[in-house]
Protein backbone atom coordinates (compact mmCIF):
# COMPACT_ATOMS: atom_id res chain seq x y z
CA UNK A 1 0.00 0.00 0.00
CA UNK A 2 1.22 3.05 -1.16
CA UNK A 3 1.99 5.37 2.51
CA UNK A 4 0.91 8.62 3.51
CA UNK A 5 4.16 10.57 2.56
CA UNK A 6 3.72 9.06 -0.75
CA UNK A 7 0.40 10.16 -1.35
CA UNK A 8 1.04 13.61 -0.82
CA UNK A 9 4.20 13.92 -3.06
CA UNK A 10 2.20 12.31 -5.85
CA UNK A 11 -0.44 15.10 -5.35
CA UNK A 12 2.08 17.54 -5.01
CA UNK A 13 3.15 16.33 -8.68
CA UNK A 14 -0.12 16.16 -9.99
CA UNK A 15 -0.83 20.24 -8.86
CA UNK A 16 2.71 20.75 -10.21
CA UNK A 17 1.49 19.07 -13.38
CA UNK A 18 -2.04 21.23 -13.56
CA UNK A 19 0.30 24.13 -13.82
CA UNK A 20 2.47 23.36 -16.46
CA UNK A 21 0.21 24.43 -19.38
CA UNK A 22 -0.39 27.70 -17.64
CA UNK A 23 3.49 28.50 -16.95
CA UNK A 24 4.21 27.60 -20.31
CA UNK A 25 1.15 29.93 -21.46
CA UNK A 26 2.65 32.79 -19.66
CA UNK A 27 6.02 32.63 -20.65
CA UNK A 28 4.93 32.48 -24.30
CA UNK A 29 3.37 35.43 -23.48
CA UNK A 30 5.98 37.21 -21.43
CA UNK A 31 6.58 39.81 -24.23
CA UNK A 32 9.93 41.80 -25.53
CA UNK A 33 12.41 41.46 -23.32
CA UNK A 34 13.54 44.90 -22.28
CA UNK A 35 17.22 44.11 -22.73
CA UNK A 36 16.42 42.81 -26.64
CA UNK A 37 18.08 45.46 -27.86
CA UNK A 38 21.16 46.16 -25.85
CA UNK A 39 22.11 42.62 -26.56
CA UNK A 40 21.20 42.83 -30.21
CA UNK A 41 23.78 45.98 -30.26
CA UNK A 42 26.02 44.00 -28.30
CA UNK A 43 26.46 40.79 -30.48
CA UNK A 44 26.50 42.96 -33.92
CA UNK A 45 29.65 44.98 -32.21
CA UNK A 46 32.53 44.64 -34.90
CA UNK A 47 30.75 42.97 -37.38
CA UNK A 48 32.36 43.39 -40.66
CA UNK A 49 29.31 42.61 -42.63
CA UNK A 50 26.49 45.00 -44.11
CA UNK A 51 22.65 44.39 -43.00
CA UNK A 52 20.86 44.84 -46.22
CA UNK A 53 17.38 44.54 -44.98
CA UNK A 54 15.55 44.35 -41.46
CA UNK A 55 11.79 43.82 -40.49
CA UNK A 56 10.00 43.32 -36.99
CA UNK A 57 6.95 41.30 -36.48
CA UNK A 58 4.82 42.57 -33.28
CA UNK A 59 2.55 40.08 -33.15
CA UNK A 60 5.38 36.89 -33.57
CA UNK A 61 7.67 39.35 -31.75
CA UNK A 62 10.69 38.68 -33.98
CA UNK A 63 13.41 40.94 -36.02
CA UNK A 64 14.54 39.42 -38.95
CA UNK A 65 17.83 40.91 -40.86
CA UNK A 66 19.24 40.13 -44.34
CA UNK A 67 22.63 40.24 -44.62
CA UNK A 68 24.92 41.08 -47.50
CA UNK A 69 26.21 37.96 -47.84
CA UNK A 70 22.43 36.33 -48.36
CA UNK A 71 22.08 34.66 -44.91
CA UNK A 72 19.46 35.69 -42.77
CA UNK A 73 19.02 36.35 -39.43
CA UNK A 74 15.82 35.42 -36.72
CA UNK A 75 16.01 36.62 -33.42
CA UNK A 76 13.72 35.91 -30.83
CA UNK A 77 12.77 39.26 -29.15
CA UNK A 78 11.26 37.83 -26.29
CA UNK A 79 15.15 36.68 -25.45
CA UNK A 80 17.95 37.88 -25.28
CA UNK A 81 20.31 34.98 -26.44
CA UNK A 82 18.12 33.29 -29.25
CA UNK A 83 18.95 33.50 -32.84
CA UNK A 84 19.19 31.11 -35.91
CA UNK A 85 21.10 31.94 -38.89
CA UNK A 86 20.47 30.52 -42.07
CA UNK A 87 22.55 31.00 -45.73
CA UNK A 88 19.13 31.84 -47.42
CA UNK A 89 20.15 32.88 -50.90
CA UNK A 90 23.77 33.27 -52.92
CA UNK A 91 23.51 36.57 -53.18
CA UNK A 92 21.75 39.69 -50.65
CA UNK A 93 19.02 38.58 -48.88
CA UNK A 94 16.98 41.98 -49.42
CA UNK A 95 13.23 40.89 -49.08
CA UNK A 96 11.75 40.33 -46.31
CA UNK A 97 7.77 39.36 -45.25
CA UNK A 98 6.31 37.60 -42.17
CA UNK A 99 3.08 35.76 -41.95
CA UNK A 100 2.32 35.48 -38.06
CA UNK A 101 -0.81 32.92 -38.36
CA UNK A 102 1.49 30.06 -40.38
CA UNK A 103 4.77 31.03 -38.30
CA UNK A 104 6.91 31.87 -41.41
CA UNK A 105 9.55 34.18 -43.12
CA UNK A 106 9.33 34.92 -46.69
CA UNK A 107 12.69 36.36 -48.35
CA UNK A 108 13.65 37.24 -51.55
CA UNK A 109 17.39 38.18 -52.94
CA UNK A 110 18.67 41.14 -54.34
CA UNK A 111 19.12 38.95 -57.78
CA UNK A 112 16.86 36.79 -59.13
CA UNK A 113 17.59 33.05 -60.47
CA UNK A 114 20.15 32.44 -63.37
CA UNK A 115 20.36 30.34 -66.01
CA UNK A 116 23.24 31.18 -68.72
CA UNK A 117 25.67 29.19 -70.43
CA UNK A 118 27.91 27.96 -67.65
CA UNK A 119 26.07 30.99 -64.84
CA UNK A 120 23.47 28.66 -62.84
CA UNK A 121 22.63 30.37 -59.96
CA UNK A 122 19.15 29.11 -58.55
CA UNK A 123 18.85 30.07 -54.92
CA UNK A 124 18.14 33.51 -54.98
CA UNK A 125 13.95 33.03 -55.61
CA UNK A 126 11.67 33.26 -53.21
CA UNK A 127 12.08 31.45 -50.35
CA UNK A 128 9.42 30.21 -47.51
CA UNK A 129 11.00 29.51 -43.73
CA UNK A 130 9.35 28.79 -40.32
CA UNK A 131 10.37 31.66 -38.24
CA UNK A 132 11.39 29.83 -34.98
CA UNK A 133 13.25 26.98 -36.21
CA UNK A 134 14.22 28.71 -39.41
CA UNK A 135 13.34 25.02 -41.58
CA UNK A 136 13.10 26.33 -45.43
CA UNK A 137 9.60 25.23 -45.92
CA UNK A 138 9.26 26.36 -49.95
CA UNK A 139 11.60 27.69 -52.39
CA UNK A 140 11.27 28.72 -56.30
CA UNK A 141 14.39 27.69 -57.70
CA UNK A 142 13.04 27.93 -61.47
CA UNK A 143 15.47 30.29 -63.55
CA UNK A 144 12.86 32.86 -64.77
CA UNK A 145 12.15 34.36 -61.32
CA UNK A 146 13.44 37.93 -60.89
CA UNK A 147 13.84 39.89 -57.90
CA UNK A 148 10.47 41.91 -56.39
CA UNK A 149 8.61 42.21 -53.42
CA UNK A 150 7.08 39.52 -50.97
CA UNK A 151 4.10 40.10 -48.43
CA UNK A 152 1.31 38.93 -46.75
CA UNK A 153 -2.47 39.57 -47.45
CA UNK A 154 -5.59 40.20 -45.60
CA UNK A 155 -6.32 36.38 -46.70
CA UNK A 156 -4.96 34.24 -44.04
CA UNK A 157 -2.85 31.44 -45.81
CA UNK A 158 -2.33 33.49 -49.27
CA UNK A 159 1.09 35.16 -50.05
CA UNK A 160 2.41 37.43 -52.93
CA UNK A 161 5.15 37.06 -54.34
CA UNK A 162 6.46 39.27 -57.22
CA UNK A 163 8.43 38.11 -60.14
CA UNK A 164 9.58 41.68 -61.41
CA UNK A 165 6.28 42.67 -63.29
CA UNK A 166 4.50 39.60 -62.37
CA UNK A 167 2.39 38.98 -58.84
CA UNK A 168 1.86 35.41 -57.62
CA UNK A 169 -0.35 34.01 -55.47
CA UNK A 170 1.27 31.37 -53.14
CA UNK A 171 -0.93 29.32 -50.68
CA UNK A 172 1.20 28.74 -47.56
CA UNK A 173 -1.11 24.80 -47.07
CA UNK A 174 -0.65 23.99 -50.51
CA UNK A 175 3.01 24.66 -50.63
CA UNK A 176 2.66 26.24 -53.86
CA UNK A 177 1.86 28.64 -56.71
CA UNK A 178 -2.42 28.89 -57.27
CA UNK A 179 -3.88 31.16 -59.95
CA UNK A 180 -3.13 33.11 -62.59
CA UNK A 181 0.02 35.64 -62.00
CA UNK A 182 -1.54 39.73 -62.12
CA UNK A 183 0.72 40.40 -65.18
CA UNK A 184 1.97 44.28 -65.53
CA UNK A 185 3.71 44.01 -68.56
CA UNK A 186 5.06 47.87 -69.07
CA UNK A 187 4.49 49.34 -66.07
CA UNK A 188 7.70 48.16 -64.25
CA UNK A 189 8.78 45.94 -61.66
CA UNK A 190 6.69 45.39 -58.76
CA UNK A 191 8.91 46.90 -55.89
CA UNK A 192 6.65 47.48 -52.93
CA UNK A 193 3.34 46.29 -51.16
CA UNK A 194 1.07 47.04 -48.07
CA UNK A 195 -2.23 46.06 -47.45
CA UNK A 196 -5.07 46.55 -44.96
CA UNK A 197 -7.01 43.34 -43.04
CA UNK A 198 -10.61 45.56 -42.49
CA UNK A 199 -11.15 46.62 -45.99
CA UNK A 200 -9.11 43.68 -47.98
CA UNK A 201 -7.35 46.39 -49.87
CA UNK A 202 -3.83 45.70 -51.13
CA UNK A 203 -1.94 48.27 -52.98
CA UNK A 204 1.33 47.53 -54.90
CA UNK A 205 3.87 49.73 -56.56
CA UNK A 206 6.69 49.92 -59.42
CA UNK A 207 9.58 50.98 -60.45
CA UNK A 208 7.72 53.19 -62.98
CA UNK A 209 5.48 54.86 -60.74
CA UNK A 210 2.16 53.09 -61.16
CA UNK A 211 0.05 52.08 -57.59
CA UNK A 212 -2.43 49.11 -58.66
CA UNK A 213 -5.06 48.41 -56.05
CA UNK A 214 -6.69 45.00 -56.15
CA UNK A 215 -8.16 42.48 -54.33
CA UNK A 216 -7.55 39.25 -53.17
CA UNK A 217 -10.65 36.56 -53.55
CA UNK A 218 -9.94 32.61 -52.09
CA UNK A 219 -11.75 30.55 -54.83
CA UNK A 220 -12.12 26.52 -54.92
CA UNK A 221 -9.77 26.21 -57.74
CA UNK A 222 -6.90 28.47 -55.94
CA UNK A 223 -7.43 32.31 -55.55
CA UNK A 224 -7.68 35.41 -57.93
CA UNK A 225 -6.61 39.29 -57.92
CA UNK A 226 -8.69 41.65 -58.70
CA UNK A 227 -7.64 45.08 -60.22
CA UNK A 228 -9.95 47.76 -58.30
CA UNK A 229 -7.64 50.64 -59.64
CA UNK A 230 -4.45 51.98 -61.36
CA UNK A 231 -3.01 54.89 -61.05
CA UNK A 232 0.59 56.90 -61.49
CA UNK A 233 0.41 59.70 -59.16
CA UNK A 234 3.42 61.72 -60.55
CA UNK A 235 3.15 59.81 -63.94
CA UNK A 236 4.66 56.81 -65.62
CA UNK A 237 8.42 56.58 -66.34
CA UNK A 238 11.45 55.46 -65.47
CA UNK A 239 13.36 56.17 -62.43
CA UNK A 240 10.15 56.93 -60.58
CA UNK A 241 10.44 53.66 -58.30
CA UNK A 242 7.81 53.49 -55.46
CA UNK A 243 10.46 52.84 -52.57
CA UNK A 244 7.29 52.04 -50.33
CA UNK A 245 3.63 52.12 -50.36
CA UNK A 246 1.61 52.42 -47.01
CA UNK A 247 -2.49 51.77 -46.52
CA UNK A 248 -3.45 54.19 -43.35
CA UNK A 249 -7.00 54.66 -42.36
CA UNK A 250 -9.04 51.70 -42.90
CA UNK A 251 -7.58 51.94 -46.83
CA UNK A 252 -8.72 55.13 -47.16
CA UNK A 253 -5.15 56.94 -47.55
CA UNK A 254 -1.95 55.88 -48.86
CA UNK A 255 1.54 57.20 -48.12
CA UNK A 256 3.97 56.60 -50.52
CA UNK A 257 7.97 57.43 -51.15
CA UNK A 258 9.22 57.75 -54.65
CA UNK A 259 11.54 58.64 -56.43
CA UNK A 260 11.13 62.44 -58.10
CA UNK A 261 13.06 63.00 -61.08
CA UNK A 262 11.78 66.86 -61.10
CA UNK A 263 13.24 66.70 -57.85
CA UNK A 264 16.43 65.39 -58.87
CA UNK A 265 16.92 67.70 -62.00
CA UNK A 266 16.69 70.98 -59.19
CA UNK A 267 19.06 69.50 -56.63
CA UNK A 268 21.58 68.35 -59.08
CA UNK A 269 23.76 70.82 -58.40
CA UNK A 270 23.98 70.39 -54.95
CA UNK A 271 24.31 66.75 -54.89
CA UNK A 272 27.55 64.61 -55.38
CA UNK A 273 27.16 62.40 -58.89
CA UNK A 274 26.70 59.18 -56.71
CA UNK A 275 23.58 60.25 -55.29
CA UNK A 276 21.77 61.95 -58.11
CA UNK A 277 18.25 60.52 -59.00
CA UNK A 278 17.88 59.31 -55.37
CA UNK A 279 15.80 62.56 -54.97
CA UNK A 280 12.37 61.45 -53.53
CA UNK A 281 8.75 62.89 -52.35
CA UNK A 282 6.57 61.57 -49.60
CA UNK A 283 3.04 62.00 -49.96
CA UNK A 284 -0.28 61.20 -48.57
CA UNK A 285 -2.91 60.63 -51.04
CA UNK A 286 -6.73 60.74 -50.54
CA UNK A 287 -7.59 56.98 -52.25
CA UNK A 288 -11.02 58.41 -53.62
CA UNK A 289 -10.17 61.13 -55.46
CA UNK A 290 -6.17 60.83 -55.47
CA UNK A 291 -6.29 64.49 -54.19
CA UNK A 292 -3.01 65.22 -53.19
CA UNK A 293 -3.50 65.55 -49.31
CA UNK A 294 -0.19 65.92 -47.64
CA UNK A 295 3.44 66.63 -48.58
CA UNK A 296 6.24 65.56 -46.14
CA UNK A 297 9.37 67.28 -45.39
CA UNK A 298 12.64 65.65 -45.33
CA UNK A 299 16.18 66.73 -44.74
CA UNK A 300 17.79 63.37 -46.60
CA UNK A 301 19.44 64.36 -50.03
CA UNK A 302 18.71 60.95 -51.50
CA UNK A 303 16.96 57.90 -50.41
CA UNK A 304 17.82 54.48 -51.10
CA UNK A 305 15.45 52.34 -48.70
CA UNK A 306 11.76 53.05 -47.28
CA UNK A 307 10.28 50.82 -45.07
CA UNK A 308 7.60 50.67 -41.56
CA UNK A 309 6.58 48.00 -38.90
CA UNK A 310 2.63 46.70 -39.54
CA UNK A 311 1.12 49.02 -37.12
CA UNK A 312 3.20 51.68 -36.50
CA UNK A 313 2.37 55.10 -38.05
CA UNK A 314 6.14 55.65 -38.79
CA UNK A 315 8.26 55.61 -41.62
CA UNK A 316 11.48 54.76 -42.13
CA UNK A 317 13.68 56.43 -44.97
CA UNK A 318 17.21 55.48 -44.98
CA UNK A 319 19.56 57.34 -47.29
CA UNK A 320 21.92 60.17 -47.15
CA UNK A 321 22.18 64.30 -46.10
CA UNK A 322 24.55 67.00 -47.17
CA UNK A 323 25.77 67.87 -50.34
CA UNK A 324 28.57 68.21 -52.26
CA UNK A 325 30.88 69.48 -49.69
CA UNK A 326 30.39 66.55 -47.76
CA UNK A 327 27.70 63.39 -47.82
CA UNK A 328 26.65 61.34 -44.84
CA UNK A 329 24.47 57.97 -44.31
CA UNK A 330 21.24 59.26 -42.07
CA UNK A 331 18.63 57.65 -40.93
CA UNK A 332 15.64 59.32 -41.04
CA UNK A 333 11.86 58.45 -38.96
CA UNK A 334 8.79 59.92 -40.14
CA UNK A 335 6.02 61.03 -37.93
CA UNK A 336 3.34 60.49 -40.42
CA UNK A 337 0.29 61.87 -38.16
CA UNK A 338 2.15 64.83 -36.97
CA UNK A 339 4.41 65.18 -40.21
CA UNK A 340 7.62 66.10 -38.22
CA UNK A 341 10.44 63.68 -39.10
CA UNK A 342 13.60 63.04 -36.79
CA UNK A 343 17.28 62.73 -38.21
CA UNK A 344 20.09 60.05 -37.05
CA UNK A 345 23.57 59.45 -37.80
CA UNK A 346 25.06 56.55 -39.39
CA UNK A 347 28.82 55.34 -40.44
CA UNK A 348 27.96 54.51 -43.75
CA UNK A 349 25.71 55.54 -46.87
CA UNK A 350 23.94 52.66 -46.65
CA UNK A 351 22.20 51.49 -43.77
CA UNK A 352 18.90 50.23 -42.22
CA UNK A 353 16.92 50.65 -39.53
CA UNK A 354 13.94 48.75 -38.16
CA UNK A 355 11.42 49.66 -35.09
CA UNK A 356 10.04 47.49 -32.16
CA UNK A 357 7.35 49.63 -31.22
CA UNK A 358 6.39 48.10 -27.74
CA UNK A 359 9.80 49.39 -26.65
CA UNK A 360 9.43 52.85 -28.50
CA UNK A 361 12.83 51.91 -29.85
CA UNK A 362 14.67 51.36 -32.96
CA UNK A 363 17.97 49.96 -33.91
CA UNK A 364 19.99 51.35 -36.47
CA UNK A 365 22.25 48.51 -38.52
CA UNK A 366 25.44 49.95 -40.04
CA UNK A 367 28.98 49.00 -40.79
CA UNK A 368 30.76 47.41 -37.75
CA UNK A 369 27.52 46.76 -35.40
CA UNK A 370 24.53 48.57 -34.81
CA UNK A 371 22.88 51.62 -32.39
CA UNK A 372 19.70 51.73 -30.45
CA UNK A 373 17.34 54.71 -30.92
CA UNK A 374 14.26 56.11 -28.90
CA UNK A 375 11.09 57.19 -30.23
CA UNK A 376 8.30 59.18 -29.03
CA UNK A 377 4.42 59.74 -30.10
CA UNK A 378 3.26 63.48 -29.90
CA UNK A 379 1.63 63.95 -26.83
CA UNK A 380 -1.15 65.95 -28.66
CA UNK A 381 -2.73 65.83 -32.04
CA UNK A 382 -0.41 68.12 -34.46
CA UNK A 383 -2.54 70.19 -37.63
CA UNK A 384 -1.90 69.48 -40.70
CA UNK A 385 1.19 72.62 -41.98
CA UNK A 386 0.51 73.54 -45.36
CA UNK A 387 2.94 72.24 -47.88
CA UNK A 388 5.20 75.62 -48.97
Amino acid sequence: MEDRAGRGKRRRTIRHAAWLPLLLALAACAGIDKEFTQAFVDANRRLDEDAWAAAYSPEMELLAVGRDSGRLELWDARRTDARTAVQAHALRTQGLAFGPRDGIVITHSASGNVRFDDIVELENGPKVWDARSGELLAAFREDDWQPGAVSATPVPGLYLLASYDQLHIYDHARRALVGAPLVLQGDGGITSIDWDAGSGLIAAGTDKGLVVLMKLHREAEGARLEVLDRHAPQGLGPRNDLLAVMLLDGGTKLVTVQYSPARAQAMADGIPALYRGLQHETVRWDLATWKREHAYGSQLAGVHQAGFTRGEDWLVLAGVAGGTAKIEGKIELVDLRSGVSWLYKANTSHATAVLLPSLREGLILQSGGATRIKYLDQGEAVPWAPRR
